[in-house]
């Protein structure tokens, strides 16, 4: 039996006579949204990650969108990558393997590591390269996504390492928001041969304990032809890559709740091959491939001491793997590194007549093994052997006081000692003013830093790399405009010093501070909502960035970026269909040359695409179903490539379609 079979029959082997006899579960006690009105839904909002603990989202010391698990569903996305690229101010670079996020025009293609990336408030970037995985090597299937929290600007103040741009935390479903009897099955398939199944199970037992299970697996063959004009020479199969963009993984997620208590854990191990040649491979051999295995389990304590003060505790440990194989004139060498840690973390909340907010937070993280071996698969000689460990701590403070009613400071700093680095103080303040109804003003400053990391420090000619520091100035202003739509606009600059590149001159080939930058720019936002008609949000993103030193602008950083969803009830609240528009202007390139020097390439012209979604809830009792195109008008663009790469620009798909089918019983 096919594989597309096989979920084909997962989905509709369920007896019928369960189908009549199962009752009407209620998932939320809120109530359906569209009773509320717009205004109230907006300051109902919470937001967790802008300072660690809930609260209302006009209340947050900076820029935050919220994308609800609804959206996801509504507009097919199908990554996490997929959600983020719709979300104002952000985009999405792909190189055939991994997904890399632009934040306010600073995409670099070095790995992800100016984000940080949380799941319910754990640390995703890695300890090997400090990436924060968000493509189908995220570790988390969307469907357990309850909603996703972007917060924009530096949060060092608070997180430390990696928090430079942005913090995202990806909030997960919990087992009481599945139906009576917990077990909820998904099926998809699509373009390019792409196969995908999941299991969930949660409940909500009457002794208070609460449960959530879930298995997914996902196989896709890719492109079948890939075509590269560098590599357009009849011994190189005239530039055309056969076969050789396939990707697959199979993750798991389960969380355990007990009152106060929850165990937390998840895992995915992904493998894929990599059609492009990077880093100067053997091009059109199928053995150019990395896997990736990532997983985490974390304990935590959450009390209220009523009166006196809210403690969260927890502890954990992390693992990743990282194999990658690389032909090179025939001969396949492997770059195996691994790495383990532990941390604990103990946070203390204290509220004040519900009008003041004190937090104070401590943090110890041991990165116990980092290690990397390099070697040539047939003969076993080993060229590169690293062990190293490293260790960090930080302890932080911020305060969030209500000078006058309608004007809060909320006030931070954080101090950091990471591994043999000087030790880093980073503070943040926030002014946030309501002169008026649903006007309300922010105005943020605040630092952040990012050391360098285990492969920025692999080789020994770059110990002398120190870490990286951004200084932010912000102004934000949310309007609710009527009881339908709300705006807002954002002015943003940003002064990065000592920022880590790769240095590709001759003789220089290391991670090295080369230089600062500056990024300015401003994010105009509109989201409203006209119940039983329509549902949308719209964005325009100008920014603009350049090397401090040349002036020049920075590569993969458009200067425009605009976004519209929209989502319209077609039948009874049961059928929807999504519209979402993209676009992207231009952007400049850079290559990697056969001798491994970069220079500067064609320019990656601007696109806009369209994607389309219909989907249904309950339409068929407990049973949601969606067809999704994307590109559905084949626009074909690229994306610059990364700085290891041959190609200046890397292809993306023209149009693709999926099928989902959802059932819960």
């Amino acid at each position: 039996m096919t594989k597309g079979a096989c979920l084909c029959l997962m989905l509709l082997v369920i007896p019928a006579s369960n189908w009549a006899a199962e009752t009407e579960t209620t998932v939320t006690k809120s109530g359906d949204p569209t009773e509320i009105s717009f205004p109230e839904l907006i300051k109902m909002q919470v937001v967790e990650a802008a300072s660690k603990y809930p609260q209302k989202l006009a209340e947050a010391p900076s820029s935050v969108t919220i994308i609800s698990s609804d959206e996801v569903k509504k507009y097919g996305h199908r990554t996490l990558a997929d959600i983020l690229e719709t979300v104002p101010g952000l985009y999405i670079s792909y190189d055939r393997n991994y997904s890399f996020l632009g934040m306010r025009g600073f995409s670099l293609g070095d790995f992800n590591n100016r984000i940080l990336l949380l799941v319910n408030g754990h640390r995703l970037n890695n300890s090997l390269s400090d990436s924060a995985f968000l493509g189908t090597e995220f570790i988390l299937d969307v469907d357990l996504i309850e909603r996703v929290e972007i917060i924009r600007g530096p949060g060092s103040s608070l997180y430390g390492n990696n928090a430079f741009f942005g913090v995202i935390n990806v909030i997960t479903r919990k087992g009481r928001d599945f139906p009576a009897n917990g077990v909820e099955i998904s099926g998809e398939g699509g373009s390019f041969d792409t196969y995908k199944g999941r299991v969930t199970y949660g409940k909500l037992f009457k002794n208070g304990v609460e449960m959530l299970l879930s298995g997914s697996i996902y196989d896709s063959a890719g492109q079948d032809r890939l075509f590269y004009k560098q590599f357009n020479t009849p011994a190189q199969n005239n530039g055309i890559a056969e076969d050789a963009d396939t990707d697959s993984f199979k993750s798991a997620f389960a969380s355990i709740g007990f009152n106060d208590f929850t165990l937390e854990g998840g895992f995915i191990t992904r493998e894929k091959r990599n059609p492009t040649a990077q880093f100067l491979t053997d091009f059109n051999d199928r053995r150019l491939q990395t896997k990736d295995d990532r997983g985490y389990l974390a304990f935590k304590y959450v009390h209220e001491f009523p009166d006196i003060v809210d403690l969260a505790a927890k502890v954990y440990y992390d693992r990743h793997e990282f194999d990658i194989n690389e032909p090179f004139s025939g001969v396949l060498y492997k770059d195996a590194q691994q790495a383990d840690w532990w941390g604990a973390e103990l946070q203390l909340t204290k509220r004040i007549q519900d009008q003041h907010t004190f937090t104070f937070g401590g943090e110890f993280r041991d990165d116990f093994r980092q290690e990397e071996r390099f070697y040539n698969v047939t003969n076993g000689v080993v060229s590169r052997d690293l062990h190293r460990s490293r260790q960090n701590h930080g302890i932080y403070f911020q305060g969030d006081v209500a000078v006058i009613t309608n004007l809060h400071v909320n006030a931070g700093v954080r101090y950091d000692q990471y591994g043999d680095f000087d030790p880093t103080f980073n503070p943040r303040v926030a002014l946030i003013y309501n002169p008026m109804g649903q006007t309300i003003f922010k105005a943020i400053y605040g630092t952040a830093f990012r050391a360098p990391n285990f492969f920025e420090l692999s080789d020994q000619r770059n110990q002398d790399i120190k870490p990286e520091t951004i200084s932010t100035y912000s102004l934000v202003y949310e309007q609710g405009i009527g009881d339908h739509l709300r705006s807002s606009l954002a002015g943003f600059y940003n002064q990065i010093d000592d920022l880590i590149t790769f240095n590709s001159a001759p003789g220089h080939q290391r991670f090295e501070n080369l230089s600062g930058a500056e990024a300015k720019g401003l994010e105009v936002a509109f989201d409203g909502s006209w119940p039983g008609i329509i549902r949308g949000r719209a964005s325009y993103t100008f920014q603009h960035t350049e090397d401090s030193d040349t002036g020049k602008i920075l590569t993969d950083s458009p200067a425009h970026l605009g976004k519209l969803n929209i989502s319209v009830p077609v039948w009874k609240e049961k059928i929807f269909a999504g519209l979402e528009f993209l676009y992207v202007s231009r952007r400049t390139t850079t290559h990697l040359t056969p001798l491994g020097t970069a220079e500067p390439g064609e320019d990656a012209v601007g696109y806009g695409l369209i994607n389309f979604t219909l989907f249904s809830q309950n339409l068929l009792k407990n049973l949601d179903l969606s067809a999704s195109v994307y590109n559905i008008l084949d626009k074909r663009y690229g994306d610059p490539s990364t700085p290891f790469h041959q190609q200046d620009i890397i292809e993306q798909d023209g149009r693709s379609f999926r099928i989902k089918l959802t059932y819960r019983f």
